[in-house]
């Protein structure tokens, strides 16, 4: 099995704003995206970059880096956070690094925020039931498909997309992600043993 790409997340900065205008312009990237824009301009770009770095309110968005990448291949957010409500994930894999685990390692790193750092009960998706590969992906991170909105998505081309809705709780996280997340179930184990 070829060696997986080193993966972390940062804060977004504003020069991140070529990139994030290159994944929202990038056809293979957003053809499965719950909303679907027809244009993304490098000012509209700018302005997205300057809302992910604001973390006053309920949203946080992640650039994913990538060793070897110079800007980041794409981001992922935890929305509605502080609620009694779970928090909804929201990911986008913008650069041409699909297949490598990439998606799945941020993703499992963003979970780990929400239950580690936001104290989230749950962690929710909206997923086009088309998307089979983002359906995989939290599948192997614990999630369970817990229902589907029929006809829910419009689309300019073609019928509405059915959505389905994915949740996970922290166990099923945990015991699903423990080859990525290591160093985190040790911890998690000598502090649950300490009490």
């Amino acid at each position: 099995m070829p060696e997986r790409p080193e993966v972390s997340l940062r804060p977004f900065e504003s020069a991140d704003a070529p990139a994030v205008h290159r994944w929202f312009n990038n056809p293979a990237a957003t053809a499965s995206l719950m909303e679907q824009r027809a244009a993304f301009s490098l000012e509209e770009a700018e302005a997205w970059v300057g809302r992910a770095m604001d973390d006053s309110g309920e949203d946080r968005k992640y650039a994913i880096v990538v060793e070897g990448h110079e800007e980041p291949v794409g981001f992922t957010a935890l929305y509605g956070l502080f609620r009694q409500t779970a928090p909804e994930l929201g990911a986008l894999i913008g650069d041409d690094v699909r297949g490598k685990g990439v998606g799945r390692h941020a993703e499992a790193l963003t979970l780990a925020r929400a239950f580690d750092e936001f104290g989230a009960h749950r962690v929710y998706g909206r997923i086009p039931a088309r998307n089979e590969v983002a359906k995989k992906t939290v599948a192997g991170l614990g999630w369970k498909h817990e229902g589907t909105m029929r006809a829910h998505l419009r689309r300019e081309e073609g019928p509405p997309d059915d959505c389905e809705i994915w949740g996970v709780l922290p166990e099923e996280f945990r015991a699903a992600a423990a080859d990525l997340l290591p160093e985190r179930g040790a911890k998690r184990t000598s502090i649950s043993d300490s009490s």
